[in-house]
């Protein structure tokens, strides 16, 4: 585990909402399409997926966002606690949210207010396959059958559901089938054959089974969710990006729409979907992971450190975690914790350069420099074609009057970036220096007509002025 990701954990299934027939339909089955589940409180995508319109404004960071629909489902319920729908609408909320006593409780009193109302039944069931409890689930699932009866295609789906939670693919199969020799166009039932098919890694029947749930009924969520994995899965990126923009027109509050999109996306707009995805579900650790990691691609330091303080408390072994915090923690200053962290990211993931890379800009800032030149240069053989690893060992030898030494490493580098302005300049400061004129004028001359990235063009036309006036060209 030390070594992993928070993606790289075994993923779960989702559960589709079985529909539900003639006068069974309430008024809350439209609220009751959807579940999902996950450890740590994170939904997933169909467990073989390892990760993996409409105009949603950008989200402002996750400090300045609230889970609105849990709000006004708690206000609605201290307005009339007697009110079944009231209380179901909290329960998918804190569902949503991953507060699962939260949940049960609230379906448990909808049900005191509503006996054998099969959608808050079937919400208590969703709370346990949450959990990745069979047995509680198979339980669960066989109070929904004494409510719809027998026949009745909820039960079906709901066990069948209940069997992927044991990983029991088959048998999860011949229950939705039963549900299907019922109603043939079952979104539940074709639903949880996208997921069995998921599971089973078989991906045209998983999006053939997903597309007919949705033509049977375009607003069930899971199977928005499960098709834009399967397209992710496929490498149609784009075709996963609108599933997961019609999931956010189904519900603007999924926190799992927000973090795919966020994930797949990119900038300010990526930011505020995953900003919007861990104010749903604080407890959504990949969510928190990538939403600190696309800050830390922000250079969004300080904004960073919450969620990726956050996605460690969660898993406090996993070297990537580590990683992203050390670096976000020396970024902002604090050396002593970004030192404890990269040194523990190194011990998960010992051939990661940029850990070493970190480690060793905090010890150079921590005037441990012979430490920290061992770490960078462990960096730069571990990542042999960064010449900015390289580049920035010359800097700091430099800076220690190591210049032979310097020299060195930016004839690597130049070596892997022939046209590296930064390069070239710090090549021509170290032979001015040395009186080296004429080789500091050419190394001057091809600063100013490299790339030019990070080059202070007026300084190296200053120098080759200085020169022109020390050893003039003749």
């Amino acid at each position: 585990m030390a070594g992993g990701t928070a993606r790289g954990q075994p993923l779960d299934l989702d559960s589709c909402r079985p529909k539900m027939l003639g006068s069974r339909r309430t008024e809350g089955s439209r609220m009751s399409r959807e579940l999902g589940k996950g450890a740590n409180g994170s939904w997933r995508w169909p467990a073989m997926v390892v990760a993996a319109a409409v105009a949603v404004p950008v989200a402002a960071p996750a400090s300045a966002q609230q889970f609105d629909e849990l709000t006004q489902a708690r206000a609605a319920v201290a307005a009339s606690a007697t009110d079944a729908a009231a209380q179901f609408r909290l329960g998918e909320a804190l569902l949503e949210a991953r507060e699962l006593p939260g949940a049960r409780t609230a379906f448990e009193t909808a049900l005191r207010h509503r006996s054998n109302w099969v959608d808050a039944l079937w919400g208590l069931a969703r709370v346990k396959m949450a959990q990745g409890e069979y047995e509680a689930s198979r339980d669960a699932c066989r109070r929904v059958i004494s409510a719809a009866g027998d026949s009745a295609p909820e039960g079906h789906v709901c066990m069948g559901q209940a069997y992927l939670v044991w990983r029991r693919s088959s048998l999860a199969i011949e229950e939705f089938n039963k549900a299907l020799a019922v109603d043939a166009d079952n979104a539940g039932a074709l639903c949880g054959l996208g997921d069995a098919h998921a599971r089973a890694n078989e991906l045209e029947r998983a999006i053939e089974s997903y597309r007919k749930a949705l033509a049977s009924d375009a607003n069930l969520l899971p199977a928005r969710l499960g098709l834009a994995a399967m397209l992710e899965r496929k490498g149609d990126t784009a075709g996963a990006v609108a599933e997961l923009q019609a999931a956010l027109q189904i519900r603007p509050w999924s926190a799992d729409a927000h973090y795919h999109l966020g994930r797949l996306g990119t900038g300010d707009e990526a930011i505020g979907h995953l900003a919007q995805a861990v104010a749903i579900r604080p407890s959504f650790t990949d969510a928190q992971l990538e939403y600190g990691r696309k800050l830390s691609a922000a250079g969004r330091w300080s904004e960073a450190l919450a969620p990726l303080q956050a996605a460690f408390a969660q898993l406090p072994n996993v070297g990537s975690v580590n990683e992203l915090l050390g670096i976000a923690l020396w970024k902002t200053g604090n050396l002593a914790e970004a030192e404890t962290r990269l040194r523990a990211a190194i011990q998960g993931v010992p051939n990661s350069s940029r850990a070493h890379e970190g480690l060793g800009e905090v010890l150079v800032a921590s005037n441990r420099i012979d430490d920290g030149l061992a770490e960078l240069e462990i960096a730069a053989n571990l990542d042999s074609g960064n010449y900015e690893i390289l580049l920035r060992i010359a800097t700091v030898l430099r800076g220690q009057g190591r210049n032979t030494k310097a020299l060195g490493f930016l004839d690597k580098a130049l070596s892997l970036r022939s046209n590296l302005s930064r390069a070239e300049a710090l090549y021509g400061d170290i032979l001015f220096e040395q009186g080296r004129y004429a080789d500091a004028r050419t190394h001057y001359q091809a600063a100013l007509d490299g790339d030019g990235a990070g080059l202070d063009r007026a300084y190296v036309q200053g120098r080759l002025q200085q020169i022109q006036n020390l050893a003039p060209q003749r």
